[in-house]
């Protein structure tokens, strides 16, 4: 078990969690951890590997921008999802 963590979490190296991410900041979905149910439905909602978000808002919920779309989230789930910097030239 210990040595899975480690792992997961030297494939995160250079990632935060969407919870953590600054407002206004341009990010790339890296990962998503949870069970296989939660994930499914964040990648519904547009939330995949290397999908651009931008975080607009933080507070009870997260709401973020995503495929055109404001999206809202809670804290679990926003800390479920890693997002690494985009370059500062990302179009949105």
């Amino acid at each position: 078990m210990i040595e899975k963590e480690r792992k997961a979490n030297s494939n995160r190296k250079n990632t935060i969690s969407l919870a953590e991410a600054d407002i206004g900041s341009i990010f790339y979905v890296h990962s998503i951890e949870g069970n296989a149910v939660e994930c499914h439905r964040l990648r519904e909602l547009g939330f995949c590997e290397k999908a651009e978000v931008v975080k607009i808002a933080h507070g009870a919920m997260t709401v973020c921008l995503v495929c055109g779309s404001k999206v809202g989230l809670n804290k679990l789930l926003a800390k479920r999802i890693f997002v690494t910097s985009a370059k500062k030239d990302s179009a949105i």
